[in-house]
């Protein structure tokens, strides 16, 4: 095939195809907006591992339901979110529930900083070096490192600081 055969091929457009791809991506659309206020404010910004791979996850299933309507219809869509979010809810029930699940997928947060000086196998730990600390130091608003009690790396890979009094 000739370089102008495929540029050819890459803007054609199908009415039928366009318009079965545009009306998938409008219904799903509306599917996510409604699974996001279901998953609440966790869905938006406190995700652990395994929530991240379930979002990662509907985003195909998602993303193949709209771009491809001919191969995966708009029903087996629907089924892959309404698992994954089945899974969601029943991880979020079972880890709130039992304290062993949770703290053998949820990470604890790592201490960065003690009364003003930086652990350096924690740093290593948590991958961050010192001029990433430094940043979310200013960003905190934090000048100095001597006025930190503790810094943490949280599980949602926040960096926190607690000042001195």
């Amino acid at each position: 095939m000739s370089l102008s055969g495929i540029l050819e091929h890459s803007v054609s457009i199908d009415s039928n195809t366009l318009l079965a791809v545009s009306f998938s991506t409008a219904i799903v659309a509306f599917l996510i907006v409604f699974v996001i206020r279901w998953l609440g404010n966790k869905g938006l910004g406190q995700l652990t591992t395994i929530e991240l791979i379930i979002i990662l996850g509907l985003g195909e299933a998602v993303g193949q339901s709209m771009l491809n309507p001919s191969q995966t219809s708009i029903p087996q869509g629907f089924t892959v979110v309404i698992i994954a979010i089945a899974i969601f809810k029943i991880y979020d029930y079972l880890a709130s529930r039992y304290n062993k699940l949770s703290k053998f997928i949820v990470p604890d947060p790592i201490l960065l900083v003690k009364d003003g000086k930086i652990i350096e196998e924690s740093m290593k730990k948590a991958r961050i070096s010192r001029k990433e600390l430094e940043s979310y130091m200013r960003l905190s608003g934090t000048e100095d490192i001597s006025t930190i009690k503790s810094s943490y790396l949280e599980i949602n890979g926040q960096v926190s600081f607690v000042k001195k009094e």
